[in-house]
């Protein structure tokens, strides 16, 4: 495990068996100054120590490398932090930049930095990987914040600057494949379902970023890292909402009816966007391009439990364009001479969108329906030695509704039809809409 020490505001270097404060000839003569007091902790240990002595602020660090990363965190108490890593790579700097550290926060910040490690080891592979899940399963009753900014150059360059803390979670990565940005509402707890309801949802929704790139010819390394981004930003939600963050408007509670009728996973944003390409210098128009949006908004109102109206949308959009050769499996080569202008380019623009809508009155369900629509358009234009032979556009669309009241109420009189509607739903096992409910962006399959 790692073992980050901090003396005061110094920086101290963390290596693998060893932890040693880099200090200067001119520190080391300031030890004859009479001693302030201060206290020395280590993380991972606890142990007494004398008082410390005044030391200037030295620098710590060599020359850096290239690739740069700094994880900022605050602590409960108020504390300041940074993490880098160390310049010759052996290990984790920390910073103290205000206040001390407990015991507790202590061992997060352990924890932590090994998620960091992770993170900058996953942004400089080959290929590069956005590993974020070590950074988001941090107790924010003990860390209310962590930030991470990163560089890294080379063949694939790119920034990357990550958030999370009690209410948001966040990531955008620019690089050369193309961007990569997610953000994650998670003020809303009541809509939040089970472990179990959210990887179901995780899973239908990797499946509909699979189908994204195989119909839009996208970057497979890029929508790696969108996926595993998704993945770690929506995985892990911290439970605990510390009092101080709590909103202090009317909250309405859901019952296992309404969240069964949800994908039980946070609001989000979510973009992939891969780097434009011109492959064919005869008509530079035609670029290579993958952009795909996803998202989900909830919204809970009412004046009470017993009169509240939940509304959850889920909407997707895909646009991409690309080459390909006339003939299956052949690589193509477009260039400025004629006989080297035989090609398909193909332009894709699906849409898909989902709602949910739940209705209480007096504390009586009285309308669920989910609905939903998705559409595709495939246009393809054939050339044969730069010459337009065909060009031929291809539209799906469908469109479905569900009455999830009606399911519901079916179910109520196939199994318990002596009980009142209110206490089937709260006493028996409800019908499981599962993927029903999910956004679906094929039409073919609704």
């Amino acid at each position: 495990m790692t073992v980050i020490s901090s003396v005061g505001n110094l920086s101290v270097n963390t290596l693998p068996g060893a932890t040693k404060l880099a200090t200067t000839a001119a520190a080391v003569d300031t030890l004859q100054t009479p001693p302030l007091s201060s206290t020395t902790v280590s993380l991972g240990q606890s142990a007494g120590a004398p008082p410390v002595y005044s030391l200037p602020r030295v620098s710590t660090a060599a020359t850096q490398t290239d690739n740069q990363g700094t994880l900022s965190v605050k602590t409960a108490s108020g504390a300041e932090v940074e993490l880098t890593q160390a310049s010759d790579g052996s290990g984790v700097q920390i910073k103290v930049n205000k206040g001390t550290l407990s015991e507790a926060e202590r061992s997060a910040l352990e924890k932590l930095s090994d998620g960091f490690k992770k993170a900058m080891e996953g942004l400089t592979g080959q290929p590069p990987r956005l590993d974020l899940s070590g950074l988001t399963r941090f107790n924010s009753a003990v860390l209310t914040s962590v930030d991470l900014q990163a560089k890294v150059t080379g063949e694939n360059k790119l920034t990357l600057a990550f958030h999370a803390d009690t209410n948001t979670r966040s990531v955008k990565s620019t690089g050369t494949l193309g961007t990569v940005d997610i953000s994650v509402d998670m003020s809303k707890r009541a809509i939040l379902g089970n472990e179990s309801q959210q990887q179901r949802a995780l899973s239908q929704y990797l499946k509909q970023f699979d189908r994204a790139q195989s119909r839009g010819e996208g970057n497979s390394t890029l929508m790696t890292m969108f996926k595993d981004a998704f993945t770690a930003l929506n995985s892990h939600y911290d439970s605990s909402t510390p009092a101080q963050s709590r909103p202090q408007t009317l909250y309405l509670s859901l019952t296992r009816t309404d969240k069964n009728m949800l994908t039980g996973l946070a609001d989000f944003t979510a973009s992939v966007t891969q780097t434009p390409q011109s492959p064919n210098p005869i008509r530079l128009s035609e670029g290579d391009t993958f952009s795909y949006q996803v998202s989900q908004t909830s919204t809970l109102s009412g004046t009470s439990d017993q009169n509240r109206h939940i509304t959850q949308k889920q909407q997707s959009h895909l646009t991409a364009s690309y080459h390909k050769a006339l003939t299956s499996g052949l690589q193509l080569a477009l260039t400025a001479d004629r006989n080297a202008q035989n090609y398909f380019y193909t332009q894709i623009d699906d849409k898909a969108e989902s709602t949910t809508e739940v209705q209480y009155r007096k504390g009586a369900l009285v309308s669920a329906t989910f609905d939903q629509s998705a559409s595709t358009s495939t246009r393809v234009q054939k050339y044969v030695k730069g010459e337009l032979m065909s060009d031929v556009t291809t539209p799906e669309q469908k469109s479905t509704s569900t009455d999830l009241l009606g399911k519901l109420q079916s179910a109520w009189k196939a199994e318990n039809p002596r009980a009142s509607f209110a206490d089937y739903l709260r006493q028996h096992t409800l019908p499981d809409f599962g993927e029903e409910v999910l956004l679906n962006s094929d039409p073919s399959s609704l």
